[in-house]
């Protein structure tokens, strides 16, 4: 690869993160841009950022290689596998793994990020019935994690994939999202309600592309 990939991100919002992971993982390089939100100069929803993703959201890559433009973090992570994963790193061994997959893709992103946000959001409104609702659907969602890895590793196929590390951005932010529930408010309490989701979140978050991405997200909030 010449030139490396064109990478439009946010400091702290937590998709773009889940792109980070893999190209530390696969080891390709990438230029980051981080955008604010918002409509003034250098914002998601400023009419120069319109012009490249009209939804006004980030991830978004531009592949000098290849030409692509393309947006939203899991269908990134997919096209950095195909054009990238040579060694199967990360790449699902079998095509049944590979909608297994996909399978895990989809919940994270119509079901663990949409509440995750919700709950932060009902916070920042100070709607607290609604930060209750969110949180027990939080709570929901890793119990469903919690039991599709009763007996496994990893979500998938015996090896660390896609369907794992998505998850990882949005469970950072656990202390937050749970903040103030009696039953799963600190990582002890999530220990023990959830030990399968526990041990596997511990494990993925000690891998060297997770460390990367973890460092370099507070150091760019550090200022």
């Amino acid at each position: 690869m010449s030139q490396p990939i064109q990478f439009w991100s946010h400091k702290i919002g937590p998709n773009p993160w889940k792109n980070v992971i893999v190209f530390e993982e696969l080891g390709v390089p990438y230029a980051t841009e981080y955008l604010d939100f918002g409509n003034n100069t250098g914002g998601v929803e400023h009419p120069s950022f319109l012009k490249k993703n009209a939804a006004g959201r980030v991830p978004l890559i531009h592949d000098p290689a290849t030409g692509m433009i393309l947006t939203e973090s899991n269908v990134i992570n997919h096209y950095l596998l195909d054009h990238y994963d040579k060694d199967n790193i990360l790449s699902p061994a079998t095509e049944q793994d590979k909608y297994l997959v996909d399978k895990y893709l989809g919940f994270q992103s119509s079901t663990q990020a949409p509440f995750y946000a919700q709950s932060l959001q009902m916070r920042n409104k100070k709607n607290f019935d609604g930060v209750a609702h969110f949180q027990h659907l939080v709570k929901r969602t890793l119990r469903t994690i919690d039991d599709e890895l009763r007996g496994k590793q990893f979500l998938v196929g015996g090896k660390c994939t896609l369907a794992d590390l998505a998850f990882i951005p949005w469970d950072l932010m656990l202390d937050r999202v749970l903040q103030g529930d009696t039953e799963a408010g600190t990582a002890s309490d999530r220990k023990q309600l959830f030990p399968n989701w526990y041990n596997w979140h511990v494990k993925m978050i000690q891998r060297e592309a997770v460390q990367k991405m973890m460092k370099l997200k507070e150091g760019v909030n550090a200022n």
